[in-house]
């Protein structure tokens, strides 16, 4: 029932973080945590809770993993801010997905004859013997763990804020804290592998045992397999509202954010976010293929476009094109080029959005209430979601449009226009907006309705 992927994934969080930089990427853990919890999910309120919970952490560590190409371009108090951001939305998201979880397993345990869940182990402290639950110490260790590890990476950081260049006295004597600062990666290193030792340990003797729980596993097997399973419409549901959800990241990736006037947010992103929920439609209409067709074309020139910024603005800047002829040529090639790359964004955006509404027309067919009364006509509302989530994906398709045609036109006002990335911004803003409320509002009234009902 996939105990030992969240097992696997909890271990995969042990290893120290520099700023954003994880040897082994806490996205993989989480990725591999939600894996583990889709199944009892199904069936169990806390667990699914947990499972959105460890979905989201995934998707912030994603993000986390692309910031690494920032770290570059920024200054001492970035990194102090990017360990804070991170940290904070780590935290504030780790607790209740740790609670949600061991909540979930005990409400399983006590209505599956799960025994494991419920093992008890016996401790000494001051010559006074008492009894200790595994499962409360091991969430309780989880918690401790992961909130020292992001303690461990922001302390290190905060020396960045010493203002020695600007205020106080200068004095020979005098020492920058940011002189301690790889002595601290090493110190909170070592300490966050010693608990890790401790974390790995704890989780292995609570996980290990309820794994090996045959009779609990095999009735959440016959539970999953018998009232599930069957119960085609509800996995649509599920799949549908990651296919959303992606969609809206990628939406939320299309920003232009530019440090020394290349776009570190580099096109490649929001349109891997995209095949991915592609993928995802095209199980259910294959229009969605021309999606991840023309998204991957748009990945490969958007790293294309990438390094030609990164050689161009090493070099010169955008005013420059008005007095340099080879700064002009190399400006409007990547100009041209990032037009193109727009282009095929935008196509493939529209494609996908036509796609979902094909889709979302044959799963309102399946789903819902099959049957007519006098006091409720499938047909008629049905034909009432589908006008409803057809003026939303509309409204958004105008929206797309007017998106990427700014961002093809940035670089061609940026020479004369600075504030043109403000105005950029400004739309995107309102792009990324309608997006994310016009995916909440098909997952509401059509996908979290058919989960409800199954």
């Amino acid at each position: 029932m996939g105990i030992g992927l969240v097992m696997a994934g909890l271990i995969l969080l042990f290893n120290p973080v520099v700023i954003v930089v994880d040897i082994i990427p806490d996205a993989v853990g989480f990725f591999l945590i939600v894996a583990g919890l889709t199944k009892m999910s199904c069936f169990i309120g806390k667990i699914e809770e947990a499972r959105q919970t460890f979905l989201k952490l995934a998707f912030v560590e994603v993000a986390k993993l692309f910031s690494i190409v920032i770290l570059p371009y920024a200054s001492g108090s970035a990194d102090v801010l990017l360990a804070f951001v991170f940290g904070l939305i780590e935290g504030f998201l780790f607790v209740p997905a740790v609670s949600n979880l061991f909540e979930g397993l005990s409400f399983a345990a006590l209505w599956y004859g799960g025994t494991a869940v419920y093992a008890k182990r016996e401790t000494v402290r001051g010559g006074k013997t008492r009894t200790v639950e595994t499962a409360a110490a091991t969430k309780r260790y989880l918690i401790f763990f992961y909130l020292f590890r992001i303690a461990a990476t922001l302390i290190p950081e905060l020396t960045e804020l010493q203002m020695y260049d600007n205020i106080g006295t200068v004095d020979a004597r005098i020492v920058r804290m940011t002189t301690f600062k790889p002595l601290l990666y090493i110190l909170f290193g070592t300490v966050t592998m010693i608990f890790a030792v401790i974390y790995i340990v704890k989780i292995v003797r609570f996980f290990g045992p309820v794994r090996r729980d045959k009779p609990f596993i095999e009735a959440l097997t016959r539970k999953y397999e018998r009232d599930i399973l069957p119960k085609t419409t509800f996995f649509i549901a599920k799949r549908m509202k990651i296919a959303l959800m992606l969609f809206g990241a990628s939406a939320l990736a299309s920003f232009l954010f530019t440090l020394d006037n290349v776009n570190v947010l580099v096109g490649a992103i929001a349109s891997g976010l995209l095949i991915a929920a592609a993928v995802i439609v095209a199980r259910y209409e294959k229009g969605a293929m021309i999606t991840i067709i023309l998204a991957a074309a748009r990945a490969v020139l958007s790293i294309f476009n990438m390094i030609l910024e990164i050689r161009y603005f090493s070099d010169y800047s955008p005013e420059a094109t008005l007095r340099v002829t080879e700064a002009y040529t190399r400006y409007y090639r990547i100009a041209m080029l990032e037009t193109v790359e727009h282009v095929l964004a935008l196509a493939s955006v529209l494609f996908f959005l036509a796609a979902l509404m094909k889709a979302v027309k044959a799963h309102l067919e399946i789903s819902g209430i099959q049957t007519d009364n006098a006091m409720y006509s499938k047909r008629n509302r049905d034909l009432e979601t589908y006008n409803t989530i057809g003026g939303k994906l509309l409204l958004l398709s105008v929206l797309a449009i007017i998106h990427d045609v700014m961002c093809c036109a940035f670089r061609y006002l940026l020479v004369n226009l600075p504030a043109v990335l403000v105005i950029c911004t400004a739309v995107t803003i309102v792009y990324v907006a309608y997006a994310i409320y016009a995916m909440s509002v098909i997952d509401s009234i059509l996908y979290d309705k058919e989960i409800e009902m199954s």
